[in-house]
């Protein structure tokens, strides 16, 4: 093995230093082509990041770029899963850097997706980086088309705000969007208006369950 290596190395270092780039970005589109739409494992680690050497070439090709952002983009979920999220960000801001101007015009479904996914790994790494995490979200409810797709992001963004003790903005954040869906927030519940809705719950079960069970769930709430 030792000697593989030493071969290896004496091999590489025959390439002159203003090619090394160009080897490393044909070796990782060489890889992609032949492993395209399977399921190649970590080895998505090895091929993203060669190609990544030559990012400029990528860039002249659009078809190009968005094989490699999809690329790029499973690279940075695999390590999601893995939990290694410092890892997937940088997959998936490389990524985010290959994308058109008017990416979220011209690609909206893959925006959306690598946005949410960005904004997950930027809170997960780094110590919980929610102020990228944040910006991240903020560009998402600025560009998505419909509170539907707006969901995932609202919901990040209120557990950003549970984890750093931010409760009141985490109950507007909920509360926001509570509003947008058209459903309401009750009133502050006071022991009177929750004698009321358990009341009102239980009166629901008596077609299910006989009046015996009902009327012992009735004592007992309301004791």
């Amino acid at each position: 093995q030792f000697v593989h290596d030493k071969v290896r190395e004496a091999a590489y270092n025959l390439i002159p230093g203003n090619e090394k780039k160009q080897f490393h970005y044909n070796l990782g589109i060489i890889l992609h082509s032949n492993c395209e739409g399977n399921d190649v494992g970590d080895t998505i680690f090895l091929i993203a990041s060669q190609i990544s050497y030559g990012k400029e070439y990528t860039l002249k090709n659009e078809k190009l770029c968005i094989r490699v952002v999809k690329l790029n983009m499973k690279a940075g979920k695999r390590a999601i899963d893995g939990y290694n999220h410092k890892t997937a960000y940088s997959f998936l801001k490389s990524a985010s850097s290959l994308l058109p101007e008017d990416h979220w015009q011209s690609y909206y479904d893959l925006s959306l997706r690598l946005s949410l996914l960005m904004a997950s790994a930027a809170y997960s790494c780094c110590n919980y980086n929610c102020d990228e995490a944040e910006s991240i979200l903020q560009g998402i409810f600025e560009k998505a088309l419909s509170i539907g797709d707006k969901l995932s992001a609202y919901s990040l963004l209120g557990t950003m705000f549970q984890s750093q003790g931010k409760v009141a903005d985490a109950y507007n954040t909920y509360s926001s969007i509570l509003t947008q869906l058209g459903e309401t927030i009750p009133d502050p519940v006071t022991p009177e208006t929750s004698a009321a809705m358990i009341t009102e719950t239980l009166n629901m079960f008596e077609e299910v369950y006989d009046d015996e069970w009902v009327k012992t769930k009735m004592e007992e709430s309301l004791c």
